[in-house]
């Protein structure tokens, strides 16, 4: 007797769907780390400028000084459009992370049940052999009298 789980197809299905959140889900963590790495980067720019704007204040001119402030001004609009960036696809990783992780518990339920069927499955076939070899020690018995 071989093994034919009836829900083949559908943990075929579970697996394609739990590979499909887990590429997403890489997908959406990179995007996180590059979208982070440029806030970084604007913070760090900003800091050089700053260091940059204080060591010059007292040889540079007043309208200089004033190009500094509105340059940094639009550094800060900048790295306040981008810490709104990296929070939204926060909220993206976060949610393709749950659906990952319903993916992965729904595939597990399938394997559960494959697993349960798969027992049960040996459980008959070793029921099956004793009956045989019950019936073959009759014989026997039966046979010798």
């Amino acid at each position: 007797m071989n093994f034919n789980f009836k829900l083949e197809k559908v943990l075929h299905y579970k697996k394609t769907i739990e590979d499909l959140k887990k590429n997403q889900y890489g997908i959406v963590q990179r995007r996180l780390n590059n979208e982070e790495i440029k806030l970084d980067d604007f913070n760090n720019y900003k800091k050089n400028l700053l260091d940059e704007k204080n060591i010059s204040a007292t040889k540079t001119k007043v309208g200089n000084l004033a190009m500094y402030n509105n340059y940094i001004n639009d550094i800060n609009l900048r790295i306040k459009k981008q810490e709104e960036i990296v929070t939204k696809v926060q909220k993206q990783v976060n949610q393709t992370k749950e659906e990952m992780i319903v993916a992965l518990q729904e595939k597990k339920i399938f394997e559960k049940l494959k697993e349960n069927e798969y027992e049960k499955h040996l459980y008959e076939i070793k029921k099956q052999e004793e009956k045989q070899n019950d019936t073959t020690i009759s014989y026997k018995i039966n046979a010798q009298q």
